[in-house]
């Protein structure tokens, strides 16, 4: 039988202590030279050790464990936050456990009971909930960061996009461009704190003009079919000479109305212009090309990786909301 590769063996072969070993495998790299590093790497890639994460357990108290907690994984947008995590994890010993909660509140909680018997060291979690009160089970069990939404009063430190700033620049471009009625087209907006920021900075760009809103409110749907009633209150909109916009809060239903628009033949800007939020790269190519909100989804979720590490190794984190700067992508749809 092969014998199994310590520790002790890998400082061995490398030439320093088993100090500095443990700091490489806990990536900790300050103080830690480029030649050393690689020395390392390479000794650990040509004995293939495997560090035994129950062994690690049993002597630290941490279980090398991050619990991730998302609301939807089948949507794009997720995986783009889940790729940043999981960017900032290379460069550690920690393995990740992903929970998806397939937007269910109650689905939520029993992935978040499961984390905390997994006795995971921190956990990102990108809340359903909408109040701190309904997440009292977690209480001090480890430490938390939210990523894209928060839930308040605010409880665990946030990253976000700027969605009050970015929606109120998106705003003012479709005034600008001489829209006097805005649909507004969004699940149901006080259930989410991104929705909310877009809908206050939307309130604010309209302030002391005549701009007309009118809203849709869509369900917390994974699939969008074309044919469902809120697309129909579109064309029952569309009744006058009044030029108008649509808005859409969300990647999916921004596909959906291009879909809804392309079946009754109305022609985007002519007919009816057409912006939203995370296009998910369709816009460049779908129509005229839809102007629309990127947000850096990758940097958020490295950012919130990197505050969650800082808190469990610093037993400590700032109540703080991390906000990511997202970039207004200018087409040809207004």
């Amino acid at each position: 039988m092969k014998k199994k590769v310590t520790i002790n063996d890998i400082a061995s072969i490398s030439k320093v202590s088993r100090t500095t070993i443990s700091r490489y495998l806990n990536g900790k790299y300050e103080n830690m030279s480029d030649k050393t590093r690689q020395r390392i790497e390479q000794v650990i890639t040509e004995l293939d050790y495997r560090p035994s994460r129950q062994a690690r357990f049993l002597k630290s108290q941490n279980s090398s464990l991050i619990g991730i907690a998302v609301g939807d994984i089948s949507n794009f947008y997720t995986s783009l936050l889940i790729k940043g995590i999981l960017n900032r994890l290379k460069t550690t010993q920690y393995h990740s456990l992903i929970m998806d909660s397939d937007l269910s509140r109650s689905l939520e909680k029993k992935n978040i009971a499961k984390l905390i018997d997994e006795q995971v060291d921190g956990m990102i979690i990108q809340p359903i909930g909408a109040t701190s009160e309904e997440y009292k089970q977690i209480k001090e069990a480890f430490p938390v960061v939210q990523i894209d939404r928060f839930v308040e009063p605010l409880i665990w430190p946030a990253v976000a996009s700027d969605n009050f700033e970015k929606s109120k620049e998106l705003t003012e471009l479709i005034i600008e461009k001489g829209y006097q009625r805005i649909i507004v087209v969004s699940p149901p907006v006080i259930h989410s704190t991104p929705r909310i920021a877009r809908y206050e900075g939307l309130i604010e760009a309209i302030t002391n003009t005549d701009v007309e809103i009118k809203e849709i409110i869509a369900p917390e749907a994974k699939n969008l079919d074309v044919n469902d009633d809120y697309w129909e209150a579109i064309t029952e909109m569309l009744n006058d000479d009044i030029k108008t916009a649509i808005y859409t809060f969300n990647g999916p239903l921004l596909y959906g109305c291009l879909k809804f628009l392309k079946e009754k033949k109305l022609r985007i800007p002519q007919d009816i212009g057409l912006v939203g939020y995370d296009d998910e790269s369709f816009g460049e190519v779908m129509g005229p090309g839809i102007t629309a909100i990127e947000q850096n989804l990758v940097e958020i979720g490295f950012q919130a990786m990197d505050r969650l590490l800082e808190a469990i190794e610093n037993k400590t984190s700032k109540l703080e909301i991390t906000t990511i700067e997202s970039k207004l992508i200018k087409r040809n749809s207004l």
